[in-house]
């Protein structure tokens, strides 16, 4: 009798927290921006061990221009890394001169079209920059 009691609260809970016509929060479309960006896929060298991957990005996201960077395959005899850039504010030669600079080497392996991104400004909280 207990079990069936549990079964029939749980499934009017459910039934009551689908069916109520919550509103949906849509984003303002004040806080959509469209920006022009530029993908470049590098082969980066001389990382010793995945605690340089922190060190790749912030060489790399120091330069203005550059909206992102990612180390997405860590391998000693070279690790995958994605930059994401603003066209004609940076250039492949200055992403390799900021990691020569640090002590790693890397070589371009593609450059991809500029491309139309939305980008989404002030989204509210976000852990006070931890993942950034």
């Amino acid at each position: 009798m207990k079990t069936f009691l549990k079964y029939k609260i749980a499934v009017l809970s459910a039934v009551i927290l689908f069916s109520y016509p919550w509103p949906l929060q849509a984003e303002p479309a004040e806080n959509l921006k469209m920006e022009k960006l530029q993908q470049y896929q590098l082969k980066v060298t001389g990382l010793k061990c995945r605690t340089c991957i922190p060190d790749v990005r912030k060489a790399l996201k120091n330069l203005p221009g550059v909206r992102d960077a990612r180390v997405t395959q860590f391998d000693k005899a070279g690790s995958h890394t994605i930059v994401e850039t603003i066209p004609g504010k940076v250039e492949g030669a200055q992403l390799v001169s900021a990691l020569k600079s640090d002590g790693f080497r890397a070589v371009i392996l593609s450059v991809g079209e500029p491309r139309e991104v939305i980008l989404l400004t002030d989204a509210g909280f976000s852990f006070f920059g931890l993942f950034n």
